[in-house]
């Protein structure tokens, strides 16, 4: 007999919350902790938001200091080469000059001739040493954009890594959802070679021999594919030991699944609880937070 499906109304739903979660927790209190983790799972809570906010406020705050800073001795560099252009000004109005002079008595000193020719020589020297000074300048110009675009790059990733692991994800225009995550890890397992198309969401494992779980069971997974490695990784805003346990079987079964590959597991969550690094590091699974 097929089971219907009913839809709670505002009302009923508001009279669960208030009062039957309330009264199933005074008749039995053993289901604290569970209710509790179901909420976090879905609520970030308020100070870890503040804390990381805080944390974005710093950066921030560091950033406008190096642009700051850089724009103080770009005019630095300005000023010198303005002082540098008003001098060399200056002696071409005095080699002007000179050659007036040196032409009204050049039948008289032919070996005069010579002395330019070595002062030639040295101008074009100078032009030379402020042709490379330039050069220098413009390459120092390119790899102060280049660190700019680096810092960029690395805001965004740390934007999305906070957005995955508060569970407040979001797909903006002209990004998918593997986007999100690659930067995330990026950030999280200081991996700047992953990219999104390495990234398997939502992949179905069964364990048909019933190694870890129950003969047939299906479980789902999220991974970072390459050629000769397979890195399973979760993501908990607020984890708990069995939470550990619940992983590390699934990266076990993943295992046993691609005995040809190198499984790693990576559990990611913020400010966790010292029994949790206790229980990853028991099991082998990498921290991340």
């Amino acid at each position: 007999m097929d089971r219907q499906t009913s839809v709670l109304t505002e009302e009923e739903l508001i009279y669960i919350l208030e009062v039957q979660i309330p009264d199933l927790l005074d008749r039995r209190p053993e289901l604290q902790r569970r209710i509790y983790s179901a909420f976090l799972d879905l609520f970030a809570r308020r100070e870890e938001i503040a804390a990381i906010m805080e944390e974005l406020r710093s950066l921030h705050t560091e950033f406008q200091e190096f642009r700051e800073e850089t724009a103080q001795r770009f005019d630095q560099v300005e000023q010198r080469f303005e002082r540098i252009d008003q001098r060399f000004e200056g002696v071409d109005q005095r080699f002007d000059q000179v050659e007036q002079r040196f032409e009204r008595i050049d039948q008289r000193f032919e070996g005069v001739d010579q002395r330019f020719e070595g002062i030639d020589q040295r101008l074009d020297e100078i032009a030379q040493e402020v042709r490379e000074s330039r050069e220098e300048t413009a390459r120092r110009f390119d790899q102060v954009e280049q660190r700019f675009a680096q810092m960029s790059k690395h805001f965004e990733d740390l934007r999305d890594w906070v957005e995955l692991v508060v569970g407040r994800a979001q797909v903006r225009s002209g990004r998918n959802l593997e986007d999100v995550v690659a930067a995330a890890l990026r950030v999280a397992l200081k991996r700047p070679d992953i990219r999104p198309e390495s990234i398997r969401l939502r992949q179905k494992i069964v364990d048909t021999e019933g190694w870890v779980f129950p003969r047939g069971r299906q479980k789902e997974v999220d991974l970072v594919a390459t050629d000769d490695e397979y890195l399973v990784f979760e993501v908990k805003s607020a984890a708990e030991v069995d939470d550990v346990d619940y992983f590390a079987d699934k990266v076990e079964l993943v295992q046993r699944l691609n005995p040809d590959k190198k499984v790693r597991g990576v559990f990611i969550t913020l400010a966790p609880e010292p029994d949790v690094q206790q229980r990853c590091q028991e099991l082998g699974i990498e921290l991340a937070r």
